[in-house]
């Protein structure tokens, strides 16, 4: 009896060990969890996808040393766009203000240097000059004045459109609706005309100019080559034929 006494004593004065929590218990299980991030990885991660690639360099056509322009616009939105703006004015003036001068230039350029040839060939009765001398006539006579009155009242008119334009009334540089015969009513054709138009107003506007200097220095007409206007390769009475005449021995 002793015995037992003394051993439920010892059991009721050692103290009970509290059972672990449930969430402890858990915490010991192992479970195949994603592994987190550090701060820092997941700034980088996502800094590098929200940072967009750098644009690629685009050179010009007809340059390629120089890089295109972003003002010249979307390639290939204009007829005959080669990237060819190396002083930047398209920076500087409107595009469409330019397109429409080089539109202008050019048609009137192709119809001049047809004209200034035609008239060493032809001339009209009563009017015997040659393309050199027509324009000092013409001044004389005043028919120069007539045609500054009228090509200066078309260039108002045109001044409308050009400012409508600039405002944002949706018309093409130069397009004044001149199509008596359709050539453009297909779009695909059209394009191609466009094409056309500007490439040869452009050899237009550089032939137009040589005819007109050339023809100035030897005095002569058509091909405006150096020499007397009816023996070719005779030398003419130039001036500087005659001083390379008399240097020689």
């Amino acid at each position: 009896m002793l015995h037992l006494a003394c051993a439920a004593l010892a059991f009721n004065a050692a103290p009970l060990r509290p059972a672990a929590p449930a969430v402890a218990r858990l915490s010991h299980v192992h479970m195949d969890e994603p592994a987190v991030k550090a701060p820092e990885e997941t700034a980088t991660e996502e800094a590098a996808v929200a940072a967009p690639a750098p644009p690629s360099v685009e050179y010009s056509e007809a340059l390629p040393f120089l890089t295109r322009r972003a003002s010249l616009g979307p390639k290939g939105a204009l007829a005959g766009d080669v990237g060819f703006d190396p002083l930047g004015f398209t920076e500087i003036f409107p595009l469409e203000w330019l397109r429409e001068a080089e539109v202008k230039h050019a048609r009137v350029t192709m119809l001049a240097f047809v004209g200034f040839i035609f008239t060493d060939f032809y001339t009209l009765p009563g009017f015997e000059y040659s393309t050199l001398e027509a324009h000092d006539a013409c001044v004389a006579s005043g028919a120069m004045s007539q045609l500054l009155l009228w090509i200066g009242l078309l260039e108002v008119i045109s001044a409308i459109g050009i400012d409508q334009m600039l405002r944002g009334s949706g018309r093409e540089p130069g397009d004044y609706g001149f199509d008596p015969i359709g050539f453009g009513s297909d779009p695909e054709k059209l394009k191609d005309l466009q094409m056309k138009e500007i490439a040869n107003g452009r050899l237009a506007m550089f032939a137009f100019s040589g005819c007109v200097t050339q023809a100035v220095l030897t005095g002569n007409t058509f091909p405006y080559l150096f020499g007397d206007a009816t023996t070719f390769g005779s030398g003419g009475d130039f001036p500087w034929n005659i001083a390379v005449t008399a240097a020689m021995p």
